[in-house]
């Protein structure tokens, strides 16, 4: 009998992978580390590493972020792919990078100890405060506090190459479910805006950009991989995700768009307002 076979890819194309047989039930990280890098969650499956098939492997660059630990993203589009412990036989790879339906369903929340608090975990899985490893659930996380007056925000990429400072508003936050964000991203992104002369950015140089549409372009540290912008076209604003920034923000998840290009391994369980496309002008600016 001939065993499953998934498959994925980056945004852009040029990686794409094939993985045999059966895939480990996702869990979503909410450490600081995962947030900056993919700009939202990290919510991983995972394989043995000699069942994946990789093409398109010299367009992968590897960024150290912990020690023995390793994330690989595309070099061309900046999306998230895979983490690795060096000298491992497995592999983990973002559910937003496979193609769907994937037949999987999130099954736990880890490193909750260090969620962000600009959203709530509102489905009722198991949580556990760092790994779950040897570990027993937590209590859920509370509901994040009302939003506090905050004048500046400052952000950066996981590697520190590039950073962000705005001082203005910063919108609330919406949560992207499109096919494009979960490939780029790795997971559903979550974006805040800002107009760009309340912007001030250093490494400007390690910011590279990919024209992701006809319309827009994502800009990403070219070092690290940190996905940080949005960018349309002729546009006096620039949408970034939440987990570039430092707690704590102003800004707080406010609705769900593009649900009906959703991933099939998780649920929005939140009362948000929903919108099947964009959300048209239902956040300012």
């Amino acid at each position: 009998m001939s065993l499953e076979m998934h498959r994925g890819r980056c945004l852009c194309g040029a990686v794409s992978f094939e993985i045999e047989g059966d895939l480990a039930t996702p869990a979503a990280c909410h450490c600081a580390m995962c947030r900056r890098w993919h700009g939202s969650l990290g919510v991983y499956t995972s394989a043995p590493a000699d069942r994946v098939y990789l093409k398109g492997a010299e367009h992968v660059a590897w960024y150290p972020s912990s020690g023995g630990a390793e994330r690989g993203f595309c070099r061309r589009c900046g999306s998230k792919l895979f983490w690795r412990k060096v000298g491992d036989s497995g592999l983990d790879i973002t559910m937003g990078s496979l193609d769907g339906p994937s037949g999987l369903q999130l099954s736990k929340h880890i490193w909750v100890a260090f969620k962000g608090d600009y959203y709530d975990i509102g489905d009722g899985l198991p949580q556990f405060s760092q790994s779950s490893a040897n570990a027993a659930p937590i209590a859920p996380a509370a509901a994040v506090a009302p939003p506090a007056a905050i004048d500046i925000h400052r952000g950066h990429c996981l590697c520190g190459k590039v950073t962000i400072t705005v001082a203005g508003k910063l919108r609330d936050i919406s949560q992207c479910h499109c096919s494009q964000c979960r490939h780029w991203h790795g997971h559903a992104g979550a974006y805040t805006k800002a107009y760009w002369k309340d912007i001030a950015l250093t490494g400007r140089e390690h910011v590279a950009w990919y024209q992701s549409s006809d319309a827009a372009r994502r800009g990403f540290c070219d070092t690290c991989g940190s996905s940080l912008f949005w960018a349309r076209s002729g546009a006096d604003t620039v949408s970034m995700p939440a987990g570039v920034f430092e707690a704590p923000i102003a800004p707080r998840q406010r609705h769900h768009i593009f649900v009906a290009d959703k991933g099939d391994y998780y649920e929005i369980p939140d009362k948000l307002p929903q919108f099947p496309g964009t959300g048209g002008n239902a956040l300012p600016f």
